[in-house]
């Protein structure tokens, strides 16, 4: 009897491994990415923007910055040299992505609850910058 029930427990995983179906183990699946869009200029910035420039996510979210301009950008977190104000109260070490050519995405994921400040290494913190507040 033991033996069918260990095989049922199987066949079961294996039929829900097949189907693509996911259960997260101790907690709720991880909540949708979100985006940002690096654009060119528009109406409401003169170069380049982040869009939304402020993004309020839950835990474990994970930000994918998409560059749908023409020219090469960073999407790096703020210091009070670089920027001038610190990069926010949270804790986790980035977003840090190095070059992000045109047509090319960034994704990090936010872990730790806070404020994070970020900005363009290329064009500066006062052409683009933007805040993601996690928690």
């Amino acid at each position: 009897m033991r033996k069918l029930g260990r095989l049922l427990v199987l066949l079961f995983a294996m039929s829900v491994a097949g189907t693509g179906a996911a259960f997260a183990i101790g907690g709720a699946n991880p909540p949708p990415p979100k985006v940002v869009k690096i654009v060119n200029a528009s109406a409401t910035c003169t170069e380049f923007c982040f869009r939304p420039a402020q993004l309020r996510v839950p835990l474990n979210t994970a930000v994918t910055w998409k560059n749908t301009s023409f020219s090469i950008h960073t999407v790096t977190r703020c210091t009070k040299a670089a920027c001038g104000v610190n990069g926010g109260t949270g804790t986790d070490k980035g977003p840090k992505s190095g070059t992000v050519s045109p047509g090319k995405s960034y994704t990090f994921v936010f872990h730790h609850k806070g404020t994070y400040v970020y900005y363009c290494q290329v064009h500066g913190y006062a052409v683009m910058h933007g805040t993601i507040t996690v928690g």
